[in-house]
């Protein structure tokens, strides 16, 4: 039996990011010597509480052989922490991950400099162009960057580093086969030229709310340093930092209005001790001399960067901010309450019957190609769809979504949850 079955049986057994998988490795140097233990050892160490002791108790490999297959036959990588190639970094974090499941290039872990770049995905103009340029500037020097490739900051900052030439690392909440936000499979795509696309959730794993929570741990404990660009007090980004700190990781902060929600994580951390963060420059010089093989300072030019927004649509990135009039998105349920607050009847009621078809109606023409109007009268009126509904035979993922980003930013759909879209009516 390869001994990767048994890693991926564990796997699938403990619960990520809790007790279970380091008081194993208190007692047991293998996963395979934890499949062969005992009822009576694992339930001497697991505690009775947790759901993962039925699952240890249980040793049916079937689910882990066919996982192991799929990644055979796909070209799925798998890293496992009895490997030796297992990066040491994320071995020291109180809750390492059994394995991870990877995609593209693993990165020299021993010789490198990582730095994850986190924030919130209801990102403000502010914060989009500072994490653009940070990420831009730090993968000039030489930093990989890491982040978790979701909407707004995430997507931004790994989108930079690419556009700079440099490498990425992206950790994801679901199965390495499921794309969320399916809108970042170009950017994925392009990631794993020169990076990876890591996990630690099995194949076909959907993108469950928990899942993010957990795999912040690994962000942070890939990373030398964690940034937070922007958050409000409950964000995903100042769970990271959390992390970092648990993890013993410095955390840098960007300092924002006091009066704005997405500045408070910042804030809570600058109160707590974290370093400030302005520029790539604050982190470069924090750490050039003990990666002095890797990060270059004098890389830091006054070069001109590439043009934020064809960055964005060159990898098919959604950063839409509410307070950006080119990116401007569409809340029908502020508009709705504002108008019943307003006491302004509504359209329906005032308007004259309408002489043109539901199916008539599309974007002003003069502001969109062919292509991208094509796509939009395929979008159902009154109702949203499925993304991957409008790839055919005509248009594939790359076309839709860079369609859709543009549209996006004209106010004209909007993207839901569930790798889904809709018309602004």
């Amino acid at each position: 039996m390869n001994s990767i079955v048994y890693d991926i049986w564990l796997s699938l057994a403990v619960t990520p990011d809790s007790e279970t998988f380091p008081r194993l490795l208190s007692e047991f140097s293998d996963s395979e010597s934890i499949y062969r233990a005992s009822d009576k050892q694992i339930s001497a160490i697991v505690d009775p509480r947790s759901k993962d002791k039925d699952k240890l108790l249980d040793k049916d490999l079937e689910r882990a052989k066919d996982v192991y297959d799929f990644c055979k036959k796909r070209g799925v990588g798998i890293l496992t922490y009895f490997n030796d190639a297992f990066p040491d970094s994320l071995r020291q974090i109180p809750t390492p991950p059994v394995l991870l499941y990877y995609r593209g290039i693993l990165p020299d872990f021993k010789n490198s400099f990582f730095a994850a770049v986190v924030g919130t995905r209801s990102l403000s103009k502010y914060g989009r162009k500072n994490a653009y340029n940070i990420a831009y500037d730090l993968a000039k020097a030489g930093t990989t960057v890491i982040s978790g490739m979701a909407l707004g900051i995430d997507s931004v900052a790994l989108a930079a580093a690419l556009t700079a030439g440099g490498t990425t690392v992206a950790v994801i909440g679901s199965g390495i086969d499921v794309c969320y936000p399916i809108q970042h499979k170009n950017l994925a795509r392009e990631i794993v030229k020169k990076g990876c696309v890591f996990t630690e959730y099995a194949p076909g794993t959907r993108p469950e709310r928990y899942n993010f929570p957990r795999r912040n741990r690994i962000i942070s404990g890939l990373s030398s340093a964690t940034l937070v660009i922007e958050g409000n007090k409950r964000s995903g980004a100042l769970h990271t930092a959390r992390h970092a700190i648990k993890q013993e990781r410095p955390v840098y902060a960007l300092p924002g209005n006091v009066e704005s929600r997405n500045s408070e994580a910042s804030n809570i951390l600058l109160k707590n001790g974290a370093k400030i963060l302005t520029s790539a420059d604050d982190i470069i010089r924090d750490f050039s001399e003990n990666y002095s093989k890797v990060l270059n300072p004098f890389a830091l030019t006054t070069e001109r960067r590439p043009k934020l927004e064809d960055v964005l649509t060159r990898y098919s990135v959604s950063a839409v901010s509410s307070e950006d009039d080119i990116f401007m998105s569409y809340n029908p349920r502020r508009v709705t309450k504002e108008r019943q607050s307003s006491n302004v009847p509504s359209i329906q009621a005032t308007e004259a019957p309408r002489t043109e078809s539901a199916e008539e109606k599309t974007p002003d023409p003069k502001g969109f190609d062919a292509k991208t109007l094509k796509i939009y009268k395929k979008i159902p009126m009154g109702e949203d769809c499925l993304i991957e509904s409008l790839v055919d035979s005509e248009f594939n993922l790359r076309d839709v979504m860079k369609a859709l980003l543009k549209l996006e930013m004209g106010r004209f759909v909007t993207m839901l949850p569930g790798e889904r879209v809709a018309r602004n009516l």
